[in-house]
């Protein structure tokens, strides 16, 4: 008996081996996406990393836009949109009050944390702010469906009853995703404190194409349902995924609820601020939506859509480098180097505004045939085109200031002073506000794109006034001549889209093949011309790029890589 046993298990062996080697034979596909995967899974440098988000960030972007043209092409601008777009407010702000107020000040903390106690303490700050968040969260969700129909006609009292109805329908669908959001963003900031940049940019666009690929196969069954049930759906298998690769790093969690904990406590004074920042910023975008909800019909549905391709644009060109400033900062401001802190953040401010500022510039003068040419088909015509075009024309000063306003903010964080970019959010706020009602009867909608960017630009300039009190500079006499430099080069840029759309105007009535082929010409040789100038005038950050753009290009591994996962 011990034989046959012996025999069946030698045979059992073989065959489990032969199996495996046959399946590694066949389907070598399989090894190389374990290998991407393990690969994407290891820790990254700075310059990698940025690498990496920046192409998430696009893959991203590219699946968003699908996804929105699509739905645009679907069900144009009209009642039925402004119902989402008016649903979708409540469970954003939300969102952002959990996991915002948290993720703005969770580096810094945990930075210190995983220096003073290591990983077993950095799981039980996790563990922490999970488990509140997670309460948290189901007594906010409780509280919206209570008060769900008051909360809608509160964002959009001119709209009829039946947006109202269905954009309560709507918030009930997009109320999950406040837990989920919120708890995968801590997850994701776990990943990204581990640089792994590259499995934080994988899930994000797996969420994206989930979403995106239920739209398209659940429009005719569900119709305009399907935008909230494809978000949800995206949402919870992002989540899935994340949780599962936070654990398979090490991440462990535990049902501790005591705020006793020293680290916790100072995470929570710390985002208190910041929770009433959000709180109070959320009222700018709201007032543009019951301002809008009196004006005609699809009002609010035209500022939604420019505040999310601007949003679009934002997060594909100016997230990664923010993303990064954010550990950067934290990492130093632990070693308590206030001036490789300063540098750090001059740094920062040319690198993201020598692009920023570009893109604003093409923005200001072609943002009504870029709008026709990426959206305009179906329900969608020349006539959206053009009104979403002039939004975000109005909109576009905003990118040249953004990068800066965002990376000081970061500075503040790491710093642990998160009173100072509170104040003064709220001070935009109301600001905002009072320009909204001032510029609505003289511009129209397009006076509520306006107020915003006038007031982003303020703020901007305050909190660098404010970091430089608290830093005692931070060498405004290396990027202040660099950001003239980017202007004076942008001026040159414009001007040549001037002179191209008055030789060559873009008819929007035409095909999108001549469309694209007008448009071409101003761009490719405009966004030339300010490579270009920045190079005549001598700027230091048009050569760091250049030299980084040859290492790439020339630069060869001196071994092959490591595709095992860093644990």
């Amino acid at each position: 008996m011990q034989f046959l046993s012996d025999c069946v298990f030698q045979q059992r062996f073989c065959i489990f081996f032969a199996r495996r080697a046959f399946f590694h034979e066949c389907i070598p596909e399989r090894n190389f996406l374990i290998r991407v995967l393990n690969w994407l899974g290891g820790k990254k440098s700075k310059g990698a990393g940025f690498s990496l988000l920046s192409i998430g960030n696009v893959f991203i972007a590219l699946l968003t836009y699908l996804r929105f043209a699509e739905v645009a092409q679907i069900f144009g601008t009209t009642w039925q949109t402004d119902a989402i777009s008016i649903a979708m407010v409540i469970p954003l702000l939300l969102q952002q009050l959990i996991s915002t107020a948290f993720g703005s000040v969770f580096m810094p903390i945990f930075s210190r944390v995983m220096r003073d106690g290591g990983k077993d303490a950095a799981n039980r700050l996790i563990s922490r702010i999970i488990n509140w968040m997670s309460l948290l969260g189901v007594f906010l969700i409780g509280l919206v469906i209570a008060s769900g129909p008051l909360i809608i006609r509160m964002i959009g009292p001119g709209v009829g009853s039946e947006t109202t109805m269905l954009a309560t329908r709507m918030l009930w669908i997009f109320l999950p995703l406040i837990l989920l959001n919120a708890i995968e963003g801590v997850l994701q900031n776990f990943l990204i404190y581990g640089n792994r940049y590259g499995l934080v940019s994988l899930v994000r666009v797996i969420q994206i194409l989930v979403s995106f690929v239920f739209l398209i196969f659940g429009h005719n069954q569900f119709g305009i349902m399907i935008v909230p049930i494809s978000g949800l759906v995206g949402a919870f298998v992002s989540f899935l995924l994340c949780a599962a690769i936070s654990f398979r790093l090490r991440l462990r969690l535990y049902p501790i609820l005591n705020t006793r904990d020293r680290d916790f406590r100072d995470l929570v004074k710390l985002s208190a601020p910041i929770a009433i920042g959000v709180m109070t910023g959320f009222l700018a975008p709201v007032a543009d939506k019951v301002l809008a909800s009196f004006l005609e019909a699809s009002s609010v549905t035209a500022i939604d859509y420019a505040t999310r391709i601007k949003n679009l644009i934002r997060i594909v060109m100016i997230q990664p480098l923010i993303v990064l400033s954010m550990v950067s900062f934290s990492l130093i401001a632990t070693e308590n180097n206030i001036q490789k802190l300063k540098e750090e953040i001059s740094n920062f401010i040319k690198y993201v505004s020598y692009y920023a500022v570009p893109i604003s510039g093409i923005l200001v003068v072609l943002s009504v045939p870029l709008i026709s040419i990426f959206f305009q088909r179906g329900n969608f015509g020349p006539e959206e085109s053009r009104r979403i075009g002039y939004l975000l024309a109005f909109y576009s000063p905003w990118f040249a200031q953004l990068g800066i306003g965002r990376i000081v903010d970061r500075a503040f964080y790491s710093l642990k002073d998160t009173v100072t970019p509170v104040v003064l959010g709220i001070w935009a706020v109301l600001a905002n506000i009072l320009l909204n009602v001032i510029l609505l009867e003289p511009l129209g909608i397009c006076g509520l794109a306006l107020a915003t960017t006038l007031t982003s630009g303020a703020k901007t300039l305050f909190l660098v006034y404010f970091i430089r009190k608290r830093l005692g500079g931070i060498n405004g006499s290396d990027f202040v001549p660099e950001y003239l430099r980017f202007l004076i080069s942008a001026a040159v840029m414009i001007g040549y889209f001037l002179l191209s759309s008055w030789l060559f105007p873009v008819d929007l009535n035409a095909t999108l093949s001549k469309r694209i082929f007008f448009l071409m010409i101003s761009i490719v040789p405009g966004t030339a011309i300010y490579i270009a100038t920045t190079a005549l005038v001598g700027s230091r950050t048009y050569r760091f790029y250049l030299e980084k753009f040859k290492h790439i290009l020339l630069s060869r591994r001196k071994k092959p890589p490591d595709f095992r996962m860093i644990n």
